[in-house]
C-alpha cells in the first residue's frame, strides 16, 4: 500500500480512506473492542465472583483495578515500541499475553489468582487504543485525527456494549469461567488478524531506543504536556472507573434495580457512550473548521459530565437510568483529549505522547477504582447492598478531585478562537 494513499487529495481519496479503514484501522479497532470488553466485564460478572469467592467491596475494587495498574505500567515501553517498530509488530504479540491472562483468570480459585489473571489481561491489551491512534497518525492527515479517534473509540466501545446485556445473557447459558475461555480464544484470533492482515507503513524510524526514552523524560518535564493532560485526567479516570465497575453496583444498591435491569441500563449507557464519542468527535471536527478549539468542545463536555456526577450524588428524584445514560454520554467527552494531545506533537512522537498521557490516566483510574471500593467498604452492607450514604461519600470525594482540572480549563480561556484548522 503506497504511502501517499493516506494523504491523497484526488477524487478517489474517499475510497482510499475506506480501504485504509478495512486494511489498517479495522483490525486495531477489533483489539480495542476486546480491551473495552475486558475492562467492563466485571460490572456484570461481579455477583458470580463475589458469591463463589466471597469478595468484599475493596477486594472487588482491587481485582478490577489491577487491569488499570498493569495497563498503566505498560504504557511507556509500548509508546517507545510503537514509534520504533510500528503498531502491527507491537500489538499482535501483546494480545497473546492478554489471551493467556484470560485463560489464567478462568481457572482462578483465589483473589490472588484473579488479580494475576486480570493484570495479565490489562498488560496485554495496554497498547490497543494507542496502536490504533498510532496507525491513524501514520496513515491519515492530521486534520482528520479527532474524527478518526472518535470513530476508533466509538466502534471499539462496542466492546463495552458486549459486556452488558449480551454478557448477562451469556451467563444464563454458561458460567463466568467458560466465558473467559471463549474470550481468550477470541483474543488470539484478533492477534492473528493484526499480524497477517495489517501492512507495514513505509516510514522507518532509525532513532536509538535510548534516545527515544530520553525524549519521554523530556516530555514529562514539559508544562505544555501537563497543561493538556491535567484538565481531563481525573474526569477521564472517573469515567473509566465508574463505568467499568461501580455504576452497576450503584444502580443495584442505590437504584434498587434487579440484575437484568442493571445489565439493560449498562447496555443503554454503552450505546450513549458510543453516541457521545461520535457526537463530540463530529463537533470537534466541525467546529475546528470555524476556529473553535477542540479543547473548548472537550472541556464543555467535561463540565456536563461533572453535573451528571452531581446528580448521582444528590437524591434529586431523577430516574437512575437517565443519570447513568447521561454519565456515559457526556463522559465520552473526556476521551477526545487523546486526539488533542496526539495532535500537539510531531508525527514521530505520537506513540510516546499518547502512551505517556495514557499512563497518567490509567494510574489515576487504578487509584480511583480501588479507592472508591475502599471508601464504600467503610460501611457495612445490609442484605448484600451498601447504603446510599456510602456511595454519596465516595462519589462526592471523587467529584471534589475533579474541580482543579475544571479550574485549569477555565484558566486556558478555551473560548478564544484560532484560525480555522489550526491545531490546539
Amino acid at each position: 500500500m503506497p504511502e501517499d494513499l493516506a494523504h491523497s487529495s484526488s477524487p478517489s481519496a474517499g475510497r482510499n480512506h475506506a480501504r485504509l479503514w478495512l486494511a489498517v484501522l479495522a483490525p486495531f479497532v477489533l483489539a480495542h473492542f476486546v480491551s473495552y470488553l475486558y475492562r467492563n466485564v466485571n460490572a456484570v460478572v461481579y455477583p458470580e465472583l463475589t458469591h463463589e469467592l466471597g469478595l468484599a467491596a475493596d477486594d472487588l475494587g482491587l481485582l478490577t483495578s489491577a487491569y488499570f495498574l498493569m495497563f498503566a505500567l505498560a504504557q511507556l515501553p509500548i509508546g517507545v515500541a510503537l514509534d520504533r517498530f510500528g503498531p502491527r509488530k507491537v500489538q499482535a504479540p501483546m494480545l497473546i499475553i492478554a489471551a493467556l491472562g484470560a485463560l489464567w483468570f478462568s481457572q482462578a480459585h483465589s483473589l490472588t489468582d484473579l488479580v494475576i489473571g486480570r493484570g495479565l489481561i490489562g498488560f496485554g491489551v495496554a497498547g490497543s487504543l494507542m496502536a490504533a491512534i498510532k496507525a491513524s497518525s501514520l496513515w491519515l492527515p492530521r486534520q482528520k485525527q479527532p474524527l478518526s479517534t472518535a470513530l476508533l473509540l466509538s466502534v471499539g466501545g462496542l466492546g463495552a456494549l458486549a459486556s452488558t446485556t449480551p454478557m448477562h445473557v451469556a451467563l444464563s447459558y454458561t458460567d463466568w469461567r467458560s466465558v473467559f475461555v471463549i474470550l481468550s480464544a477470541a483474543t488470539l484470533g484478533v492477534s492473528a488478524i493484526i499480524f497477517f492482515v495489517v501492512p507495514e507503513h513505509p516510514q522507518k524510524v532509525q532513532v536509538k531506543l535510548s534516545d527515544m526514552a530520553i525524549q519521554v523524560v523530556q516530555l514529562y518535564g514539559a508544562w505544555s504536556f501537563w497543561r493538556l493532560t491535567l484538565y481531563t485526567v481525573v474526569a477521564h479516570a472517573t469515567y473509566m472507573s465508574v463505568q467499568g465497575l461501580w455504576m452497576g453496583l450503584w444502580l443495584h444498591d442505590v437504584g434498587h434495580l434487579e440484575r437484568s435491569e442493571v445489565a439493560d441500563i449498562l447496555l443503554a449507557g454503552t450505546v450513549a457512550m458510543v453516541a457521545g464519542t461520535l457526537s463530540f468527535g463530529w463537533a470537534t471536527d466541525r467546529f475546528s473548521k470555524k476556529g473553535i478549539q477542540p479543547i473548548f468542545v472537550c472541556g464543555s463536555g467535561v463540565v456536563l459530565f461533572l453535573l451528571c456526577q452531581g446528580l448521582m450524588i444528590g437524591n434529586v428524584g431523577l430516574s437512575p437510568a437517565w443519570i447513568a445514560v447521561g454519565f456515559s454520554f457526556f463522559g465520552a467527552a473526556t476521551t477526545m483529549n487523546y486526539a488533542i494531545v496526539s495532535a500537539s506533537v510531531p508525527l514521530h512522537l505520537t506513540g510516546r505522547v499518547s502512551t505517556s498521557f495514557n499512563l497518567v490516566v490509567f494510574l489515576m483510574a487504578f487509584a480511583l477504582q480501588w479507592g472508591l471500593g475502599w471508601m464504600i467498604g467503610l460501611w457495612t452492607p445490609i442484605a448484600g447492598m451498601y447504603p446510599e450514604t456510602a456511595y454519596r461519600f465516595a462519589l462526592g470525594a471523587n467529584l471534589a478531585l475533579q474541580i482543579p482540572g475544571l479550574l485549569l480549563w477555565f484558566s486556558m480561556k478555551p473560548w478564544h478562537r484560532t484560525h480555522p484548522l489550526e491545531s490546539t
